[in-house]
């Protein structure tokens, strides 16, 4: 039970930094995230909170992942579904994009925010209590195509983008990233993570074990 309790306790945690990268992201306004990509362009078509967007999005792939790979999702996949766009409103209340802010400052958040959002998605992951509804997609592509994790995420990635750019959403520098950097980085922390686990023999284990 106990063990259960911590998992749980990583999977909020980890969810909890990826929304707040998110923000930072799309606080920076260098080009989004993928699904923040998809999420500004159809908030130029209806009224409903980009917060509340995340929400439905995740809840649109969860429902593809059951259908086709039902057996990773878990207790997790809820939580992250749920979690994750309150996360976003939450820091949205603190930091959004501002118009006298330097280049500079939003190319740092841009970075921080695609490290948070790798980061607490390779933390999210370490508690396998079932995949997010963006890897969940990536994990079917990768046992329906045998493409590695990175080259799957750069693939849901690249598809997302494009639907939200043909949507009205705006590319930056940071779509850039979405595309070809954070499949590789999320794949880099939970290798960092799973080094960390050997070394402190830590008793969870991962999705990919």
């Amino acid at each position: 039970m106990n063990n259960i309790i911590q998992r749980l306790i990583i999977v909020c945690i980890g969810t909890i930094v990826a929304g707040f990268g998110v923000q930072f992201i799309v606080a920076a306004n260098l080009g989004s995230d993928s699904v923040s990509t998809l999420i500004l362009g159809l908030l130029q078509h209806t009224s409903i909170p980009f917060g509340r967007w995340s929400q439905l999005l995740s809840l649109i792939f969860l429902l593809s992942t059951f259908v086709y790979k039902r057996e990773i999702l878990g207790i997790g996949s809820i939580i992250n579904t749920l979690l994750f766009g309150e996360a976003i409103s939450f820091l949205a209340n603190f930091i959004q994009f501002e118009t006298g802010r330097s280049f500079g400052l939003n190319f740092s958040y841009l970075i921080a925010g695609f490290t948070l959002m790798a980061l607490g998605t390779a933390i999210y992951l370490r508690a396998d209590l079932g995949a997010g509804p963006v890897e969940g997609i990536m994990f079917c592509l990768c046992d329906k195509l045998k493409f590695s994790l990175k080259y799957s995420r750069i693939a849901i990635d690249f598809t997302i983008v494009f639907i939200g750019f043909i949507l009205g959403g705006s590319l930056g520098v940071g779509t850039l990233f979405a595309i070809f950097a954070l499949g590789p980085m999320i794949a880099a922390f939970i290798h960092i993570l799973e080094r960390i686990n050997a070394k402190f023999l830590l008793p969870l284990q991962t999705t990919e074990e």
